[in-house]
């Protein structure tokens, strides 16, 4: 089979450039950072999958998904977000969708859906060159470089998923791994950009906006969920990376959704 067009609708620059790397190997990739462009690309383009991601600018991918299922039923839609929970992952298979990620998700999984929906070459080079974990919204949680893929690497990052919420000690988990906590350490940092002890912190600086942005827990719930006892050092901590006090984070994203509850009226 030929090459097909697979539109990528993600408002992240660096997910969405590693998406046009790793599908750009088997289609052609339409990207789209708004759903108002998606559906434009749609009405114009013979696009034969999309890649969807769930928080964009201008709506939510559900809504998107709706209208795409309203309008073209039989395109195949594969969902990805930062944003995950059981809710929004029933609701995006009970309108259709073929596969859904949260992210960080592991860009293999990613691209053997992409290759059952669409069936087509396969590079040599993907054995070696593709990402493990593809990464979380905003860059807080960097994405691993497609040149330096490593097997142990991967596991710890999704071992890391698993556990971000617990102490973590870095010697702990490299021995669980099997290796040196030196060359775990080097290898690490190696492959994902930045120390371990950052990428922990940003992973739960990340998780700590998802549960901020709902009204179910006080932050001080939300501090002891992602893995901070000290209320001080998590306020500290998460203005550092966000630029934002965790109330002021809150406080803007209940006014976002606000303003998308009058729109959708």
């Amino acid at each position: 089979m030929g090459r097909k067009q697979v539109l990528v609708v993600e408002d992240d620059h660096n997910v969405r450039e590693l998406l046009r790397v790793l599908i750009g190997a088997v289609h052609d990739v339409r990207p789209a950072t708004t759903g108002a462009e998606a559906l434009a690309i749609l009405k114009e383009k013979d696009i034969a999958l999309i890649v969807l991601d769930y928080r964009l600018p201008d709506c939510t991918g559900l809504e998107l998904l709706a209208e795409i299922v309203a309008t073209w039923p039989s395109l195949p839609v594969i969902m990805i977000t930062g944003y995950g929970s059981e809710w929004l992952c029933a609701s995006a298979f009970r309108l259709g969708v073929r596969d859904y990620f949260a992210k960080p998700f592991d860009a293999r999984d990613l691209m053997q859906t992409v290759r059952r929906i669409l069936p087509g070459p396969i590079p040599m080079r993907e054995q070696d060159d593709y990402a493990g974990v593809v990464g979380s919204d905003h860059d807080l949680v960097p994405v691993p470089s497609a040149s330096h893929y490593d097997p142990v690497i991967l596991r710890s990052a999704q071992l890391i998923q698993e556990r971000y919420w617990e102490r973590v000690p870095l010697s702990e988990l490299a021995r669980e791994l099997g290796i040196g906590k030196y060359t775990f350490s080097r290898r690490f940092r190696q492959v994902m950009g930045l120390p371990f002890r950052d990428y922990l912190l940003r992973l739960r600086i990340e998780k700590a906006k998802a549960l901020l942005g709902t009204a179910g827990f006080s932050i001080t719930e939300v501090a002891q969920m992602v893995g901070f006892g000290d209320l001080p050092r998590f306020d500290k901590l998460f203005k550092r990376y966000t630029g934002v006090t965790p109330s002021v984070y809150r406080h803007r994203e209940f006014v976002k959704g606000n303003k998308g509850q009058e729109v959708s009226k």
